[in-house]
């Protein structure tokens, strides 16, 4: 008899006899672990794991495994593990309910966006290939943690992990699963394009804000290609290095945190770009609000200059500026490590919902076309074109069709604003839905004359961020 084998969250403890403290190297995918070390794990008389009342489950010692610096050691040298043990069930809580919040809304986003013909003009194009980007990161991000133990690999490999798990050593002679590795280089892609189309928005609206010749309906098929061609360059190479150098379990652990850098570097590189791209945006917003105007408008400006900076924010990801400051003190304070560790887990994870709101939901566009449909359907005119269509032949309907797609679809993007406000509003229109005639469709409707009448100026990058 003896004290069962059990997982911790960290290592896997096999079969220990009764009254025996337990010894397993401290893991190697820690950082900050030295692998000389041991962790213990006492198997007390009565056949049962030391169970610690105060955490309300089984505990390991992992004292050994932290390199605390005397002067520096605030809690007991156990008290970043206890900190683990305790707050991952709620971080992982967080992640699932912010990826699947972010997953329902950009689906719905980008059937908005799709719907519409009007809406289809370059610039709401990358705005679906970005949410088709966090769709993808959502998506692998819950299929990870239903399918995946603690986020390590398959449940049965797992098990099977236990099995070799003997003379407290771990065995990597276990059968390779292309599956479970081929899910994980899958995850390590969306994240790495996810990146990728934040800074493909950067560009695009940097470049129509401070190049002449760029404007709103500007191709953006190289936008598209290097949004989803990058991540190819950093990610096969990454794959091709684990496979042939550190080939263990699914690539989920990194016994050589060196390798991981062939992904890490591009996306820290890509955050920092698009941080200098944000600074820029903003120091010439900034500047437009220096001219001589009375005080009640210069305060009006700074809110919108406000507004503008922070719907910038969730698009160029500035938030990821600031983790990774963060996480350079990771291993100096615990406080700092749970900080960052829940701020990253809440950014990431609800990034995709702020962005689906402020540019689908809250779009003046969008709303302008839903506003439109739902007018029409309300109108007698309406339910007698549907009649009328309907018993046309069929060549005629296609014809009906045919015409309809004529023109230029960004042309009726940049004019939709304009086009949504009838010339007469007596004309067999007493009233218009509120959502038409607010003041935010009036402003919006300014920025798309400014563009129009005036070129591809800065006050195009403005319609963007209005």
């Amino acid at each position: 008899d003896g004290c069962p084998t059990i997982w911790d969250g960290i290592l896997c403890w096999p079969n220990t006899p009764s009254n025996t403290l337990a010894s397993l190297p401290c893991p190697e995918y820690f950082k900050g672990f030295p692998s000389h070390r041991n962790a213990t794990k006492y198997c007390q008389l009565n056949g049962t794991w030391y169970f610690d009342y105060s955490l309300n489950q089984t505990w390991t010692d992992y004292t050994a495994c932290m390199e605390n610096d005397p002067e520096e050691d605030l809690l007991p040298p156990k008290s970043n593990i206890m900190y683990l043990e305790k707050y991952l069930p709620t971080l992982k809580i967080i992640s699932q309910i912010g990826y699947s919040v972010s997953l329902i809304s950009l689906i719905f986003a980008f059937i908005l966006l799709a719907s519409f013909k009007k809406l289809r003009c370059p610039r709401n194009v990358l705005h679906m290939h970005l949410f088709v980007s966090f769709i993808m990161r959502a998506g692998i991000k819950l299929l990870r943690d239903t399918v995946f133990f603690s986020g390590l690999g398959f449940h049965y490999e797992i098990r099977a992990l236990i099995e070799y798990a003997s003379n407290y050593s771990y065995s990597n002679d276990l059968p390779d699963n292309w599956i479970c590795k081929f899910v994980t280089g899958l995850w390590q892609y969306c994240i790495v394009a996810n990146y990728s189309w934040i800074l493909m928005e950067g560009l695009y609206l940097h470049n129509l804000i401070f190049l002449a010749l760029f404007s709103d309906t500007s191709a953006i098929t190289v936008y598209v290609l290097l949004g989803w061609g990058l991540p190819l360059l950093f990610v096969v190479p990454w794959v091709i290095v684990r496979a042939v150098y550190e080939n263990t379990l699914c690539w989920t652990v990194n016994n050589n945190p060196y390798y991981f850098w062939i992904i890490r570097a591009p996306i820290a590189s890509s955050v920092v770009l698009n941080f200098i791209l944000f600074i820029n945006i903003v120091r010439v917003l900034m500047l437009k609000l220096t001219v001589s105007i009375s005080e009640e408008k210069k305060r009006y400006r700074y809110r919108r200059w406000a507004k503008s900076t922070l719907l910038l924010v969730p698009l160029f990801g500035v938030h990821y500026a600031l983790l990774i400051g963060m996480s350079s003190s990771m291993n100096k304070n615990q406080y700092v490590e749970m900080v960052w560790l829940f701020c990253e887990q809440l950014f990431a994870s609800f990034q995709g919902f702020v962005i689906a709101v402020l540019y689908c939901f809250m779009n003046g566009e969008v709303r302008t076309e839903i506003s439109k449909l739902s007018w029409n359907k309300r109108s007698p005119q309406y339910f007698q074109n549907q009649y009328s269509v309907t018993d046309r032949p069929i060549s005629s309907f296609f014809r009906l069709a045919k015409r309809q797609k004529r023109g230029s679809t960004a042309e009726s993007c940049m004019t939709s604003f304009m086009s949504s406000v009838p010339t007469d509003l007596n004309v067999r229109r007493p009233t218009l839905p509120k959502t038409v005639t607010n003041s935010h469709l009036v402003n919006e409707i300014k920025a798309d004359s400014c563009l129009l009448n005036k070129g591809p100026t800065i006050c195009s990058g403005m319609q963007e961020i209005n």
